[in-house]
């Protein structure tokens, strides 16, 4: 009979253990009130029981050493996924085990705006999307990637198309080059190369100008006649005086005006010494730019002087553009 009461006990409390097993492993556990969500970011090659300590030392599982268990026991310890996960609330270890195995990653937009630098997108990339910008600023110099896409070029400068993308946190740096570089591809226009083929001009030839532009042009409906400009410089076999260029050339960027010294940098950039368009783009130009350069206005301007608000006065001969720089002082000392 006690034998009986003692198997009756074991069983009971075996059950109990398995109950308590089963809660542990696939229970989620009570939200507490004062919860704030958690981002979380799993390193590559991190361990299940490193990953497990640091879900218990953030509060999002109460038994890491069921993690670590679950996690050895499924041989999933080395297959668990990288990223930056989101928890909303506490999980089970089970609940847990699952979201990092099946790679549930929070993604990040991150935006690229026009105008900027390989340098510079490989360090908002960085910032934001958890990129290696030593590995991105190699990755976007891939000759392999570059002939594959038919980009005779020393870089992906100018073909980094600027939009907003949703990137995994600790993306590869390849992954991240070839989906700018589709994109820049993506919004070419086929009647764009029409129009350049019409015109005797090459893609190379039209993203270095829509560069320019990007870099001049602040005002939209100026682009086209911008390009215009330069397009009637080059035509005249004058130099195409970018300040832009020059500020390209220069070792570090300036925040301030340019100086005659600085105009004088010996560099195929600087186009106050140069004719023809520089050897390459100088930033990465947006969709609006790039048409601009496509379709350029038809003027008989040569010169043009910023008017300190974005906007530009355009000019056809040196003395008009000498009487409107005067002109833009004389407002700027008035105000």
């Amino acid at each position: 009979m006690l034998k009986k009461i003692a198997i009756k006990i074991a069983l009971a409390a075996l059950l109990g253990l398995f109950i308590y097993l089963l809660v542990i492993i696939f229970g989620t556990r009570s939200i507490d009130r004062e919860w704030q969500p958690r981002i979380i970011t799993v390193r590559r090659g991190a361990s299940a029981g490193q990953i497990a300590n640091m879900l218990h030392r953030d509060g999002v599982i109460e038994h890491p050493a069921m993690f670590k268990y679950l996690a050895l026991a499924g041989g999933l310890n080395r297959r668990l996924k990288a990223g930056r996960y989101r928890f909303d609330y506490p999980l089970s270890a089970w609940e847990a085990l699952d979201k990092i195995h099946s790679g549930a990653v929070v993604y990040h937009k991150v935006t690229i705006p026009e105008g900027l630098t390989l340098a510079r997108i490989a360090g908002i990339l960085a910032n934001e999307a958890g990129a290696d910008s030593q590995a991105l600023i190699k990755a976007f110099r891939d000759t392999a990637l570059m002939n594959f896409h038919g980009i005779k070029a020393a870089s992906l400068e100018g073909y980094l198309f600027p939009e907003t993308y949703d990137f995994e946190w600790g993306s590869s740096a390849d992954l991240i080059a070839r989906r700018l570089v589709e994109s820049f591809f993506a919004n070419i226009k086929p009647e764009w190369m029409d129009e350049l083929k019409r015109q005797k001009r090459d893609l190379r030839q039209m993203v270095i100008m829509a560069s320019l532009v990007e870099r001049e042009a602040q005002v939209d409906a100026e682009r086209p006649v911008v390009a215009s400009v330069f397009y009637n410089r080059l035509k005249a076999r004058r130099p195409l005086e970018s300040c832009a260029t020059v500020e390209y050339a220069l070792p570090r960027h300036k925040n301030r005006r340019l100086t005659y010294d600085d105009l004088e940098i010996d560099s195929p950039y600087n186009t106050y010494r140069r004719q023809g368009l520089p050897p390459g783009p100088i930033c990465n130009p947006g969709r609006r730019s790039l048409e601009a350069a496509a379709y350029p206005a038809q003027t008989n301007f040569l010169y043009f002087v910023s008017k300190g608000d974005g906007s530009h006065i355009f000019t056809r001969t040196l003395e008009e553009h000498n009487r409107a720089k005067r002109l833009v002082q004389e407002l700027k000392d008035r105000r």
